[in-house]
Protein backbone atom coordinates (compact mmCIF):
# COMPACT_ATOMS: atom_id res chain seq x y z
CA UNK A 1 0.00 0.00 0.00
CA UNK A 2 2.84 2.55 0.68
CA UNK A 3 3.04 2.76 -3.34
CA UNK A 4 -0.48 3.16 -3.54
CA UNK A 5 -0.23 6.27 -0.68
CA UNK A 6 2.90 7.40 -2.83
CA UNK A 7 1.92 10.22 -5.02
CA UNK A 8 3.50 11.52 -8.10
CA UNK A 9 4.73 14.75 -6.28
CA UNK A 10 6.30 12.88 -3.38
CA UNK A 11 9.74 14.27 -2.25
CA UNK A 12 12.51 11.89 -0.58
CA UNK A 13 12.44 10.88 2.87
CA UNK A 14 14.32 12.72 4.48
CA UNK A 15 14.98 10.57 7.51
CA UNK A 16 16.72 10.92 10.93
CA UNK A 17 17.20 7.28 11.76
CA UNK A 18 21.01 7.50 11.84
CA UNK A 19 20.90 10.29 14.36
CA UNK A 20 21.78 8.82 18.09
CA UNK A 21 19.66 9.14 21.29
CA UNK A 22 21.56 12.77 21.79
CA UNK A 23 22.40 11.66 24.92
CA UNK A 24 25.23 13.47 26.84
CA UNK A 25 27.43 12.40 29.73
CA UNK A 26 26.48 15.97 31.41
CA UNK A 27 22.81 14.63 31.75
CA UNK A 28 20.00 12.81 30.70
CA UNK A 29 18.44 13.50 27.04
CA UNK A 30 15.47 16.18 26.90
CA UNK A 31 13.01 15.80 23.94
CA UNK A 32 9.90 17.84 23.07
CA UNK A 33 6.73 16.33 22.62
CA UNK A 34 3.81 17.86 20.81
CA UNK A 35 0.10 17.15 21.69
CA UNK A 36 -3.19 18.52 22.84
CA UNK A 37 -4.63 15.41 23.98
CA UNK A 38 -6.12 15.36 27.73
CA UNK A 39 -3.82 13.69 30.30
CA UNK A 40 -0.68 14.52 28.30
CA UNK A 41 0.95 16.33 30.81
CA UNK A 42 0.20 14.12 33.73
CA UNK A 43 1.61 10.93 31.42
CA UNK A 44 4.91 13.25 31.15
CA UNK A 45 4.91 13.98 34.20
CA UNK A 46 4.92 10.38 35.37
CA UNK A 47 7.25 9.52 32.65
CA UNK A 48 9.78 12.10 34.17
CA UNK A 49 9.59 11.26 37.64
CA UNK A 50 10.54 7.35 37.14
CA UNK A 51 13.47 7.91 33.91
CA UNK A 52 16.98 9.30 34.32
CA UNK A 53 17.92 9.03 31.30
CA UNK A 54 15.22 11.02 29.43
CA UNK A 55 13.48 13.66 30.37
CA UNK A 56 10.52 15.35 28.13
CA UNK A 57 9.15 18.49 27.48
CA UNK A 58 5.54 19.09 27.02
CA UNK A 59 4.46 21.40 24.62
CA UNK A 60 0.72 21.73 24.28
CA UNK A 61 -0.26 22.69 20.97
CA UNK A 62 -3.77 23.26 19.62
CA UNK A 63 -6.32 20.49 18.34
CA UNK A 64 -5.11 18.71 14.98
CA UNK A 65 -8.11 20.32 13.13
CA UNK A 66 -7.75 23.61 14.66
CA UNK A 67 -4.35 24.27 13.47
CA UNK A 68 -2.02 21.21 15.88
CA UNK A 69 -1.76 19.64 12.28
CA UNK A 70 -0.46 23.10 10.05
CA UNK A 71 2.02 23.67 13.22
CA UNK A 72 3.58 20.19 12.73
CA UNK A 73 3.54 20.65 8.71
CA UNK A 74 5.13 23.84 8.96
CA UNK A 75 7.75 22.76 12.14
CA UNK A 76 8.71 19.81 9.76
CA UNK A 77 9.46 21.27 6.67
CA UNK A 78 11.30 24.51 8.24
CA UNK A 79 13.37 21.60 10.05
CA UNK A 80 12.37 22.53 13.46
CA UNK A 81 10.11 19.44 14.25
CA UNK A 82 9.35 18.08 17.96
CA UNK A 83 11.12 14.74 18.88
CA UNK A 84 7.95 13.15 18.96
CA UNK A 85 4.08 13.89 18.62
CA UNK A 86 0.59 13.14 18.59
CA UNK A 87 -0.91 12.08 15.16
CA UNK A 88 -4.89 10.79 15.11
CA UNK A 89 -5.96 7.93 12.62
CA UNK A 90 -7.55 9.38 10.05
CA UNK A 91 -4.55 12.27 9.80
CA UNK A 92 -1.82 9.16 9.68
CA UNK A 93 -1.80 8.93 5.97
CA UNK A 94 -1.29 12.69 5.33
CA UNK A 95 1.66 12.72 7.28
CA UNK A 96 3.19 9.34 5.48
CA UNK A 97 2.42 10.40 2.22
CA UNK A 98 3.75 14.07 2.71
CA UNK A 99 7.12 12.86 3.99
CA UNK A 100 6.15 14.41 7.37
CA UNK A 101 6.76 11.27 9.55
CA UNK A 102 9.35 8.62 9.24
CA UNK A 103 9.41 4.55 9.73
CA UNK A 104 9.83 3.15 13.03
CA UNK A 105 10.43 -0.40 12.21
CA UNK A 106 14.04 0.28 13.30
CA UNK A 107 13.35 0.43 16.84
CA UNK A 108 11.64 -3.37 16.85
CA UNK A 109 8.20 -2.08 17.29
CA UNK A 110 7.02 -4.92 14.87
CA UNK A 111 7.00 -6.94 18.23
CA UNK A 112 4.19 -5.49 19.85
CA UNK A 113 1.91 -5.58 17.06
CA UNK A 114 -0.05 -8.54 18.82
CA UNK A 115 -0.83 -6.23 21.70
CA UNK A 116 -2.92 -3.96 19.44
CA UNK A 117 -6.29 -4.51 17.66
CA UNK A 118 -5.48 -6.32 14.29
CA UNK A 119 -7.38 -2.73 12.77
CA UNK A 120 -5.35 -0.28 14.29
CA UNK A 121 -1.79 -2.22 13.28
CA UNK A 122 -3.02 -1.90 9.83
CA UNK A 123 -3.82 1.78 10.05
CA UNK A 124 -0.10 2.44 11.47
CA UNK A 125 1.45 0.29 9.14
CA UNK A 126 -0.45 0.73 5.75
CA UNK A 127 2.41 -0.55 3.65
CA UNK A 128 2.81 -4.01 6.05
CA UNK A 129 6.25 -3.34 5.59
CA UNK A 130 7.29 -0.12 7.68
CA UNK A 131 5.31 0.93 10.56
CA UNK A 132 4.79 4.43 11.11
CA UNK A 133 3.47 5.12 14.39
CA UNK A 134 2.41 2.73 18.07
CA UNK A 135 -1.25 3.34 18.99
CA UNK A 136 -1.99 4.90 22.05
CA UNK A 137 -5.91 4.61 22.21
CA UNK A 138 -8.93 3.87 20.23
CA UNK A 139 -12.33 5.18 20.01
CA UNK A 140 -15.42 2.47 20.14
CA UNK A 141 -18.62 4.48 20.01
CA UNK A 142 -20.56 4.45 22.56
CA UNK A 143 -24.15 5.97 23.74
CA UNK A 144 -23.97 8.62 26.95
CA UNK A 145 -27.29 9.54 28.34
CA UNK A 146 -29.08 11.24 31.19
CA UNK A 147 -29.63 8.01 33.21
CA UNK A 148 -31.56 10.59 36.13
CA UNK A 149 -34.06 11.94 32.93
CA UNK A 150 -34.23 8.88 31.11
CA UNK A 151 -36.23 6.98 34.49
CA UNK A 152 -37.81 10.35 34.78
CA UNK A 153 -39.54 9.62 31.75
CA UNK A 154 -39.57 6.14 31.93
CA UNK A 155 -37.53 5.60 29.10
CA UNK A 156 -35.04 3.20 28.29
CA UNK A 157 -31.88 3.52 26.11
CA UNK A 158 -32.51 2.20 22.87
CA UNK A 159 -31.06 -0.81 21.57
CA UNK A 160 -32.02 -0.20 17.64
CA UNK A 161 -31.96 2.99 15.82
CA UNK A 162 -35.97 2.29 15.25
CA UNK A 163 -35.76 2.34 18.79
CA UNK A 164 -33.96 5.72 18.95
CA UNK A 165 -36.27 7.05 16.89
CA UNK A 166 -39.43 5.73 18.74
CA UNK A 167 -37.44 6.94 21.96
CA UNK A 168 -37.45 10.55 20.52
CA UNK A 169 -40.84 10.67 20.24
CA UNK A 170 -42.03 9.28 23.48
CA UNK A 171 -39.98 12.10 25.02
CA UNK A 172 -41.35 14.58 23.18
CA UNK A 173 -44.76 13.85 24.13
CA UNK A 174 -43.53 14.69 27.82
CA UNK A 175 -41.32 17.01 27.14
CA UNK A 176 -41.84 19.08 23.54
CA UNK A 177 -38.67 21.53 24.06
CA UNK A 178 -36.24 18.71 24.93
CA UNK A 179 -34.06 16.15 22.01
CA UNK A 180 -33.05 12.99 22.54
CA UNK A 181 -29.91 14.03 21.23
CA UNK A 182 -27.75 17.12 19.31
CA UNK A 183 -26.24 15.90 16.01
CA UNK A 184 -22.87 17.58 15.38
CA UNK A 185 -23.23 18.83 12.10
CA UNK A 186 -19.64 20.05 11.97
CA UNK A 187 -17.84 16.87 13.04
CA UNK A 188 -16.18 15.46 10.41
CA UNK A 189 -15.24 12.43 13.08
CA UNK A 190 -18.78 11.79 14.38
CA UNK A 191 -20.02 11.64 10.86
CA UNK A 192 -17.65 9.26 9.92
CA UNK A 193 -17.78 7.55 12.59
CA UNK A 194 -21.62 6.87 12.44
CA UNK A 195 -21.34 5.95 8.60
CA UNK A 196 -18.12 3.35 9.90
CA UNK A 197 -20.70 2.04 12.25
CA UNK A 198 -23.52 1.57 9.67
CA UNK A 199 -21.09 -0.72 7.99
CA UNK A 200 -20.17 1.89 5.15
CA UNK A 201 -16.20 1.65 3.96
CA UNK A 202 -15.45 4.76 2.43
CA UNK A 203 -12.00 4.00 0.78
CA UNK A 204 -10.57 0.75 -0.54
CA UNK A 205 -7.00 -0.07 -2.02
CA UNK A 206 -7.65 -3.48 -2.19
CA UNK A 207 -7.63 -3.43 -6.06
CA UNK A 208 -4.07 -1.58 -6.59
CA UNK A 209 -5.82 2.26 -6.81
CA UNK A 210 -7.85 4.61 -4.77
CA UNK A 211 -11.75 3.70 -4.51
CA UNK A 212 -13.88 6.47 -2.72
CA UNK A 213 -17.34 5.56 -2.27
CA UNK A 214 -19.56 7.78 -0.07
CA UNK A 215 -22.65 6.62 -1.96
CA UNK A 216 -22.96 3.05 -0.92
CA UNK A 217 -26.38 2.05 0.68
CA UNK A 218 -24.77 1.97 4.23
CA UNK A 219 -23.68 5.25 4.37
CA UNK A 220 -27.43 6.87 2.46
CA UNK A 221 -29.40 4.79 4.87
CA UNK A 222 -27.34 6.88 8.01
CA UNK A 223 -27.17 10.31 6.15
CA UNK A 224 -31.03 9.36 5.33
CA UNK A 225 -31.84 8.79 8.97
CA UNK A 226 -30.32 11.81 10.21
CA UNK A 227 -31.70 14.15 7.54
CA UNK A 228 -35.77 12.94 8.57
CA UNK A 229 -34.55 13.05 12.48
CA UNK A 230 -33.61 16.83 11.85
CA UNK A 231 -36.64 17.85 9.82
CA UNK A 232 -39.10 15.97 11.78
CA UNK A 233 -37.13 18.09 14.94
CA UNK A 234 -36.67 14.76 17.00
CA UNK A 235 -33.24 15.97 17.32
CA UNK A 236 -31.23 19.34 16.98
CA UNK A 237 -28.42 19.91 15.09
CA UNK A 238 -25.53 22.40 16.75
CA UNK A 239 -21.70 22.43 16.81
CA UNK A 240 -20.51 19.90 19.42
CA UNK A 241 -19.32 21.41 22.63
CA UNK A 242 -20.69 24.45 21.49
CA UNK A 243 -21.63 27.17 24.28
CA UNK A 244 -25.48 26.01 23.18
CA UNK A 245 -24.90 22.50 23.33
CA UNK A 246 -23.35 22.68 27.02
CA UNK A 247 -26.52 24.40 27.86
CA UNK A 248 -28.76 22.06 26.35
CA UNK A 249 -27.29 18.88 28.29
CA UNK A 250 -27.13 21.31 31.82
CA UNK A 251 -30.55 22.01 31.34
CA UNK A 252 -31.86 18.07 30.07
CA UNK A 253 -32.75 19.35 26.90
CA UNK A 254 -30.41 17.41 24.74
CA UNK A 255 -30.35 13.86 26.57
CA UNK A 256 -27.79 11.78 24.67
CA UNK A 257 -24.27 12.01 23.57
CA UNK A 258 -23.13 10.10 20.82
CA UNK A 259 -19.53 9.76 21.98
CA UNK A 260 -16.66 7.41 23.01
CA UNK A 261 -15.17 7.22 25.68
CA UNK A 262 -12.65 9.97 25.68
CA UNK A 263 -15.75 12.11 26.22
CA UNK A 264 -16.58 11.52 29.74
CA UNK A 265 -13.50 13.57 30.69
CA UNK A 266 -15.28 15.95 28.50
CA UNK A 267 -18.81 15.98 30.19
CA UNK A 268 -16.55 16.09 33.19
CA UNK A 269 -15.06 19.10 32.84
CA UNK A 270 -17.96 20.71 31.07
CA UNK A 271 -20.76 19.50 33.40
CA UNK A 272 -18.92 19.05 36.83
CA UNK A 273 -22.36 19.20 38.10
CA UNK A 274 -24.15 16.52 36.71
CA UNK A 275 -21.36 13.52 38.15
CA UNK A 276 -23.27 10.58 38.70
CA UNK A 277 -26.82 11.58 36.67
CA UNK A 278 -25.19 10.04 33.18
CA UNK A 279 -24.59 6.02 32.31
CA UNK A 280 -23.59 4.69 29.16
CA UNK A 281 -25.17 2.44 26.64
CA UNK A 282 -23.66 0.30 23.68
CA UNK A 283 -24.66 1.95 20.27
CA UNK A 284 -27.99 1.45 18.68
CA UNK A 285 -28.00 -1.04 15.85
CA UNK A 286 -28.57 -0.66 12.98
CA UNK A 287 -29.16 -4.78 12.10
CA UNK A 288 -28.91 -7.78 14.31
CA UNK A 289 -25.32 -7.84 15.31
CA UNK A 290 -24.03 -4.97 17.07
CA UNK A 291 -21.20 -2.81 15.52
CA UNK A 292 -19.08 0.08 16.75
CA UNK A 293 -17.33 2.61 14.31
CA UNK A 294 -14.16 4.17 15.68
CA UNK A 295 -14.74 7.97 16.99
CA UNK A 296 -11.41 9.53 17.36
CA UNK A 297 -8.36 7.71 19.02
CA UNK A 298 -4.53 9.15 18.43
CA UNK A 299 -1.00 7.81 18.05
CA UNK A 300 2.83 8.38 18.48
CA UNK A 301 4.48 9.64 15.45
CA UNK A 302 8.16 10.19 15.30
CA UNK A 303 8.64 13.01 12.64
CA UNK A 304 11.26 13.25 9.81
CA UNK A 305 14.20 15.59 11.24
CA UNK A 306 13.27 14.27 14.89
CA UNK A 307 16.43 15.30 17.26
CA UNK A 308 16.78 12.80 19.34
CA UNK A 309 14.49 9.55 17.92
CA UNK A 310 16.01 7.08 20.15
CA UNK A 311 14.84 8.51 23.02
CA UNK A 312 11.68 10.15 21.49
CA UNK A 313 10.80 5.99 21.00
CA UNK A 314 12.22 5.35 24.50
CA UNK A 315 9.39 7.59 25.42
CA UNK A 316 6.43 6.70 22.73
CA UNK A 317 7.10 2.77 23.69
CA UNK A 318 6.54 3.62 27.26
CA UNK A 319 3.32 5.58 26.58
CA UNK A 320 2.10 2.84 24.47
CA UNK A 321 2.58 -0.09 26.80
CA UNK A 322 2.83 1.03 30.81
CA UNK A 323 0.25 0.40 33.26
CA UNK A 324 2.32 3.64 34.66
CA UNK A 325 1.19 5.64 31.87
CA UNK A 326 -2.59 4.94 31.86
CA UNK A 327 -2.95 5.13 35.57
CA UNK A 328 -0.99 8.33 35.58
CA UNK A 329 -3.33 10.43 32.48
CA UNK A 330 -7.04 8.61 34.48
CA UNK A 331 -7.75 11.20 36.63
CA UNK A 332 -8.34 13.93 33.42
CA UNK A 333 -8.67 11.45 30.75
CA UNK A 334 -10.96 8.52 29.98
CA UNK A 335 -9.54 7.88 26.18
CA UNK A 336 -9.17 3.76 25.98
CA UNK A 337 -6.19 2.65 25.61
CA UNK A 338 -5.66 0.66 21.97
CA UNK A 339 -2.69 -1.65 24.16
CA UNK A 340 -5.19 -4.80 25.03
CA UNK A 341 -3.05 -5.35 27.84
CA UNK A 342 -3.71 -1.66 29.75
CA UNK A 343 -7.39 -1.55 29.21
CA UNK A 344 -8.43 -3.91 32.14
CA UNK A 345 -5.57 -0.98 34.29
CA UNK A 346 -7.41 1.54 32.52
CA UNK A 347 -10.88 0.48 33.73
CA UNK A 348 -9.87 -0.28 37.40
CA UNK A 349 -8.21 3.44 37.14
CA UNK A 350 -10.63 5.31 35.36
CA UNK A 351 -13.58 4.02 37.66
CA UNK A 352 -11.69 4.83 41.43
CA UNK A 353 -10.07 7.98 40.41
CA UNK A 354 -12.95 9.79 38.45
CA UNK A 355 -15.89 10.79 40.29
CA UNK A 356 -18.16 11.51 37.27
CA UNK A 357 -17.24 7.88 35.84
CA UNK A 358 -17.70 6.14 39.32
CA UNK A 359 -20.45 4.16 38.77
CA UNK A 360 -21.08 4.40 35.17
CA UNK A 361 -21.12 0.83 32.97
CA UNK A 362 -18.11 2.92 31.00
CA UNK A 363 -15.45 -0.16 31.25
CA UNK A 364 -17.86 -2.40 30.65
CA UNK A 365 -19.47 -0.95 27.52
CA UNK A 366 -16.31 0.27 25.85
CA UNK A 367 -14.91 -3.34 26.40
CA UNK A 368 -18.04 -4.59 24.46
CA UNK A 369 -17.99 -2.09 21.73
CA UNK A 370 -14.27 -2.54 21.24
CA UNK A 371 -14.68 -5.92 19.98
CA UNK A 372 -17.71 -4.90 17.52
CA UNK A 373 -15.66 -1.97 15.42
CA UNK A 374 -15.59 -2.94 11.52
CA UNK A 375 -11.75 -4.45 11.09
CA UNK A 376 -12.40 -2.98 7.27
CA UNK A 377 -12.64 0.52 6.99
CA UNK A 378 -9.60 2.53 5.86
CA UNK A 379 -8.92 6.35 5.48
CA UNK A 380 -7.90 8.40 2.58
CA UNK A 381 -4.52 9.21 1.92
CA UNK A 382 -4.97 13.34 2.84
CA UNK A 383 -8.37 13.26 5.35
CA UNK A 384 -6.42 16.32 6.89
CA UNK A 385 -7.91 18.47 4.20
CA UNK A 386 -10.87 16.25 3.22
CA UNK A 387 -12.13 16.02 6.91
CA UNK A 388 -12.03 19.93 6.76
CA UNK A 389 -14.17 20.33 3.24
CA UNK A 390 -16.68 17.45 4.91
CA UNK A 391 -17.65 19.56 7.76
CA UNK A 392 -17.86 22.82 5.78
CA UNK A 393 -20.48 20.57 3.43
CA UNK A 394 -22.41 18.89 6.38
CA UNK A 395 -22.98 22.36 8.24
CA UNK A 396 -23.99 24.64 4.93
CA UNK A 397 -26.62 21.98 4.65
CA UNK A 398 -27.75 20.15 7.56
CA UNK A 399 -31.05 21.23 8.38
CA UNK A 400 -32.26 21.25 4.77
CA UNK A 401 -34.14 18.37 2.75
CA UNK A 402 -31.97 15.70 2.38
CA UNK A 403 -28.93 17.85 3.24
CA UNK A 404 -26.67 15.88 4.88
CA UNK A 405 -26.94 12.98 2.54
CA UNK A 406 -26.53 15.39 -0.54
CA UNK A 407 -23.44 16.68 1.59
CA UNK A 408 -22.02 13.58 1.53
CA UNK A 409 -22.29 12.47 -1.78
CA UNK A 410 -20.85 16.07 -2.72
CA UNK A 411 -17.99 15.27 -1.14
CA UNK A 412 -17.28 12.36 -2.66
CA UNK A 413 -16.31 14.24 -6.12
CA UNK A 414 -14.65 16.79 -4.60
CA UNK A 415 -12.09 14.14 -2.91
CA UNK A 416 -11.77 12.30 -6.02
CA UNK A 417 -10.98 15.63 -7.72
CA UNK A 418 -7.99 16.58 -5.23
CA UNK A 419 -6.97 12.87 -5.28
CA UNK A 420 -6.66 12.88 -9.06
CA UNK A 421 -4.78 16.74 -8.95
CA UNK A 422 -1.88 15.31 -6.53
CA UNK A 423 -1.05 12.47 -8.65
CA UNK A 424 -3.21 9.70 -6.99
CA UNK A 425 -4.57 6.55 -8.96
CA UNK A 426 -7.88 6.73 -7.98
CA UNK A 427 -10.85 3.92 -10.15
CA UNK A 428 -13.78 5.72 -11.76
Amino acid sequence: MRSILTTAAAGALLTSCALTGGSSDDGPTTITYWSWISGSQEIVDRFNETHDDVQVDFQLIPGGGDGGYAKMFNAVRAGKAPDIMTVEYPQLNSFITQDLIQPITDWDVEELADQYPEWTWELVSPSGDEVYALPKDVAPTVLFYRADLFEEYGLTPPETWEEFRATAERLQEQRPDAFLTTFGHNDSGLLSALAWQAGAEWFDTSSGEWSVNTTDENTRRMASYWDELIADGLVTSEPMYAEKHITDLQQGRSLTLIGAPWSAANLSRFLPELAGKFDVAPMPRWDDEPTAGNFGGSTMALPVGSPHPDAAMEFARWVSTSPDAVAAAAPVSTAYPANVNLQETWATEVSSVNEWVEGMNLPEVTSAAAQEINPAWEWGPDMTESFARLGNATSARAGQPGGLERAITGWQDTVVDQLRLRGYNVAD
